[in-house]
């Protein structure tokens, strides 16, 4: 985000009212995502998001079902650590949370390739043989032969 603010103030003029607001939107965005992820164990964390603060009501986007579940289960003491936190930390007082709401939003994971085995016919595999007796007594023949027996 720095960056970016140092682009546009080296531009001389005055940004755009809408790109303000979108840089304070943003900044609010990750101010509570930062209260978030404070106040919840590491493996809440890493596996939901806050997404937005409404009238108290904190919705949370969880990645997957269990995660989902876990946060539900637990509202009510999540609910006490982040009021603790608000209490305590005078960064997070304007983030007054009176109840959490959760959503699941399922990430989309990256598709490995499969990798499927080569194989040798054996055709291939005894001309891989006469080569390596060929060539006689050599590291290349010795790698030959394994390759051509692994077929």
């Amino acid at each position: 985000m720095q960056k970016i603010n140092k682009l546009f103030a080296k531009s001389g003029k005055k940004t755009d009212n809408q790109f303000d607001k979108l840089v304070m939107h943003a900044n609010k965005h990750l101010d509570l995502q930062l209260f978030w992820q404070a106040a919840v164990p590491e493996a809440i964390g890493k596996s939901s998001s806050a997404a937005s603060l409404n009238n108290g009501s904190l919705l949370v986007f969880a990645y997957n079902s269990s995660a989902a579940a876990k946060i539900k289960f637990t509202s009510a003491s999540l609910l006490t650590q982040l009021q603790n936190l608000q209490k305590e930390n005078p960064y997070y007082k304007l983030y007054e949370v009176t109840g959490i709401s959760v959503k699941v939003q399922v990430k989309s994971q990256v598709k490995l390739a499969t990798i499927q085995p080569r194989t040798l016919s054996s055709g291939a595999a005894a001309t891989l043989r006469k080569l390596a007796f060929d060539l006689g007594e050599s590291a290349l023949a010795e790698k030959l032969k394994k390759i051509a027996d692994n077929s």
